[in-house]
């Protein structure tokens, strides 16, 4: 009997595990997504499908131009071409649908070994492994983020970031090296990342400080060295050293370089037999490093989104919910985010009081707890973050569990017992408190709501592959449908939702809002061939809002000026289509 279970809990702390666990996941997921549909979620899915369709077509590696957006010029984007790598690779072996459907599953096994190495770097019981294993699905920004047809680059930079957490916890030169890899493709992927990295950097001089474990200069030579090659191999010349604040520049660069430079001079500095010494010197390498970066990226040292139109800030940006902070969002949205921070503090006070910092593995569990609680923090503040954090949080759920489900399991009594076993589950994770605000967010709107804010014209989904049997023109339409009419018709568009593209964006939410000579001008000037309105998109809507005689509103009453004739087939419905005469 012991020998069996001492069988059962080699397997389950084995990569066979994770891999059942993983191939459970993909058959659940694959089985029910022909109820969903087989077609990218949102318009970034769309648009990193029309990225990728481009690089297959022969666009340049080093040329990430959406040419259909704003013709003949486009506009580059700022995505990286790393995130395009497996999407491409699947999309050649198994085609287009096949590909965009395993690609999101793919990225979810990296993760669970992740999970694992972390969970095994602190020496998790058996329970607490397989809890670890299971409850991805308990937090609710995982599950859609790896679910089939999911393809833009949230999950990816989530993954890094997680596998940036697993090798810190190495107590060797490869961990620190193999960290400071993960963490340049993360920030490769999305700059949105350096603050965390800088937490990485700071836990690494933290561990300095206390085992004297002098492991921040080779996380800092390799995210530099890894830095640089990852940059210059996805990035031209033009945009690496151009104006654009959103993506990874020489500037960081060269100070991650510089903050090396510094940290391995550290160690051979006066006084650093005593903490208060090894303290001392580590705040020389901030000191060096942080004017350097101010005075090479100047504005874009503190802000990727330098220089946004006041237009895109009133209209665009201020109503993306996956960059707002907490305050800004639905009730529910703003319970998950602070409910978070349960089971991460319940999780690690458990761990504390149960005697897991045994035998050395205190300073891992504080450096997961902080870098956890840093990623939680963030999330406050950009909503989208929180994915990263519920990644991270998930070892300190699972203990919760562990500790926990036992002892509500041995209450003798039926509803007391069952009482503690769903307060176990409620702790552990942040779904149910989301679940159970849900009904208060009509009673609190938040401006991010405020999307379809004007009356219902229409309900139901607008068929824009129908709009494919038109001659092929230069399309003014609302620019969250942008990317959807791309990746099924012919047709260009004026503007999509990315930054880059800002005259254009501008124009197109101008002609919107504004009066219909206004968008008359805007259309002339943009020598647009067709209007097409989704009267049940959620931007027309707002857009509506902005004056009662403005051309939305005109497009959404179908009281339309005389220079748009409606095209056959569209005069009524969802969707509406006018040729400019």
């Amino acid at each position: 009997m012991a020998k069996r279970g001492a069988d059962r809990g080699a397997l389950m702390r084995s990569a066979w595990a994770v891999l059942a666990v993983w191939a459970i996941y993909c058959a659940v997921r694959l089985g029910i997504h022909p109820l969903i549909g087989w077609q990218p979620v949102g318009p970034d899915d769309w648009t990193r499908l029309l990225q990728v369709r481009a690089l297959l077509d022969g666009q340049s590696w080093w040329d990430g131009t959406q040419y259909r957006m704003n013709p003949p010029d486009g506009f580059s984007m700022h995505w990286s071409r790393l995130v395009d790598l497996p999407l491409a690779l699947f999309i050649t072996l198994f085609g287009e649908r096949w590909g965009m459907a395993l690609v999101p599953l793919f990225w979810l096994l990296p993760a669970l070994f992740a999970l694992r190495s972390i969970m095994l770097r602190l020496g998790f019981s058996n329970a607490a492994m397989g809890f670890g294993l299971v409850i991805l699905p308990l937090f609710p920004l995982l599950p859609g983020n790896f679910a089939p047809m999911r393809i833009d680059h949230h999950a990816p930079q989530a993954v890094f970031a997680l596998a940036t957490a697993a090798l810190m916890l190495s107590p060797r030169r490869w961990g620190a090296l193999g960290a400071g890899a993960m963490a340049a493709i993360w920030l490769t992927i999305s700059i949105e990342g350096l603050p965390l990295v800088a937490m990485v950097a700071a836990l690494y001089g933290l561990q300095y400080i206390a085992e004297e474990r002098r492991l921040l200069p080779w996380f800092l030579l390799s995210l530099t060295i890894c830095a640089a090659l990852l940059a210059f191999s996805t990035r031209s010349n033009l945009e690496l050293f151009g104006a654009y604040c959103d993506i990874l520049r020489p500037g960081h660069i060269a100070s991650f370089g510089v903050a090396a430079v510094v940290a391995g001079m550290v160690p051979f500095l006066p006084f650093q037999q005593h903490a208060a010494g090894r303290t001392g010197a580590l705040v020389l390498i901030p000191l060096a490093a942080l004017p350097f970066a101010f005075s090479f990226l100047g504005d874009c040292a503190s802000n990727p989104m330098a220089g946004l139109d006041p237009v895109l800030a009133s209209w665009w940006h201020g109503y993306i919910t996956e960059g707002l902070p907490f305050w800004k969002q639905p009730v529910s949205v703003a319970a998950m985010l602070i409910w978070t921070l349960i089971p991460l503090v319940g999780g690690f006070w458990l761990a504390a009081r149960g005697g897991a910092f045994a035998d050395g593995a205190g300073m891992g569990w504080v450096m997961l707890f902080v870098l956890a609680l840093s990623a939680w923090g963030y999330s406050l503040f950009i909503m989208r973050a929180a994915v990263i954090a519920q990644l991270l949080i998930i070892p300190f759920a699972a203990v919760t569990l562990a500790l926990l489900l036992p002892q509500a399991r041995a209450i003798p009594s039926l509803l007391p017992r069952l009482g503690a076993t769903l307060g176990c589950i409620f702790l552990a994770t942040p779904v149910f408190v989301s679940a159970l605000t849900k009904p208060l967010d009509p009673l609190f709107p938040t401006p991010t709501m405020a999307r379809g804010a004007a009356a219902p014209i229409a309900t139901g989904e607008c068929e824009f592959a129908e709009l494919d049997a038109l001659a092929p023109g230069l399309l003014l339409v609302t620019m969250d449908s942008a990317p959807e009419i791309l990746g099924q018709t012919r047709h260009s568009v004026v503007a999509a939702s990315y930054h880059r593209n800002q005259e254009a964006m501008v124009a197109t939410i101008k002609a919107f809002t504004g009066e219909i000579e206004d968008a008359r001008s805007i259309i002339a000037n943009y020598d647009v061939d067709y209007v097409v309105a989704c009267l049940s998109a959620g931007d027309l809507g707002l857009y509506r809002t902005a004056s009662d005689d403005n051309f939305a509103n005109a497009l959404a009453s179908g009281e339309v000026p005389n220079w748009l004739t409606p095209v056959a087939g569209f005069e009524s419905g969802v969707l509406r289509v006018y040729r400019v005469d």
